[in-house]
């Protein structure tokens, strides 16, 4: 039977799955788990159903009971907190644990790509989002969210390739091989017929459709082209912007991030470090930065 001590959790919740990680107070990693959606935003009972299924999980994983929630400092990086009222959710909610500490999950994320220190990130997948940690104050950019932002994200380029061929099938310009292998894609032949197609889409429709934009622009494109120059020179906006906020250690994630590092002038490519661990262990570090410091 396993004596009771002090454990930290860390948990990485978003829109379709919540991970949680499971640490001594020595930083050994005792239990992993994986449970369903949790954004509180979208769904404030579900995210607290998948926050407890994690963690008792990754518990019993270690050969912890239930019990041992109690002696849990957590720290909840949870997307959608950043809606007041999801947060105010959160915070109030009658927990199991020790002691929770509740930030976003752009918040872990950075901190699990710079080992729990300070630093900087532009995550770039089906949105883009910037955020910053600098001594304690957060800086956050490009959030606004989808169609009204996430420039170079996967839904805009997707976006940007539809309004290119909607523009080549209305006669305004002529066909390249970007706009033509969106149209065979689509199996579409008319502007009605695309725009019939992509009425309904949300951003992951979109972004479906990102792969084809970076295959063409391989093949000097001129359509693809001019989408990834206008994508690539806000990827380096942010990241000048992140380094005005002070950082020293810029990063670089999302399943974008290798496509816009390869195309990014050489000077800034020197500059982008390594990302060190995941954002639940960046929420382990986070909560044992945090909770230590109070018990001091």
């Amino acid at each position: 039977m396993l004596r009771k001590q002090q454990l930290f959790i860390g948990i990485d919740g978003g829109g379709t799955k919540c991970r949680a990680r499971l640490e001594s107070a020595s930083g050994h990693l005792l239990g992993e788990a994986l449970a369903g959606p949790a954004n509180p935003a979208t769904d404030a009972e579900q995210a607290i159903a998948s926050v407890l299924d994690a963690s008792r999980q990754a518990l019993a994983g270690a050969g912890f009971t239930e019990s041992a929630l109690a002696s849990c400092q957590v720290v909840l990086g949870l997307a959608g907190v950043n809606v007041p009222s999801a947060l105010a959710r959160m915070e109030q909610w009658p927990h199991p644990f020790g002691r929770i500490k509740v930030t976003t999950d752009l918040h872990i994320a950075c901190a699990g790509a710079h080992g729990g220190q300070d630093g900087g990130i532009v995550i770039t997948g089906t949105g883009t989002s910037a955020f910053s940690s600098i001594a304690g104050k957060q800086h956050l950019f490009s959030a606004q969210g989808f169609p009204l932002g996430d420039r170079a994200s996967g839904a805009w380029l997707g976006w940007q390739a539809v309004g290119a061929t909607l523009d080549v099938l209305d006669g305004l310009q002529p066909h390249s091989g970007l706009t033509q292998a969106l149209c065979r894609t689509l199996a579409v032949q008319s502007n009605m017929d695309l725009i019939a197609c992509c009425l309904p889409y949300k951003a992951a429709d979109f972004a479906a459709l990102a792969p084809l934009v970076l295959q063409w622009q391989q093949q000097q494109d001129p359509n693809a082209q001019r989408i990834v120059q206008q994508g690539l020179d806000y990827v380096q906006a942010l990241l000048q912007r992140l380094q005005q906020t002070g950082v020293s250690r810029l990063a670089m994630l999302g399943g974008l991030a290798p496509a816009w590092r390869q195309l990014l002038p050489e000077f800034l490519q020197q500059q982008l470090s390594p990302v060190l661990s995941s954002a639940e262990a960046g929420a382990v570090a986070l909560a044992r930065q945090f909770f230590m410091e109070r018990s001091e």
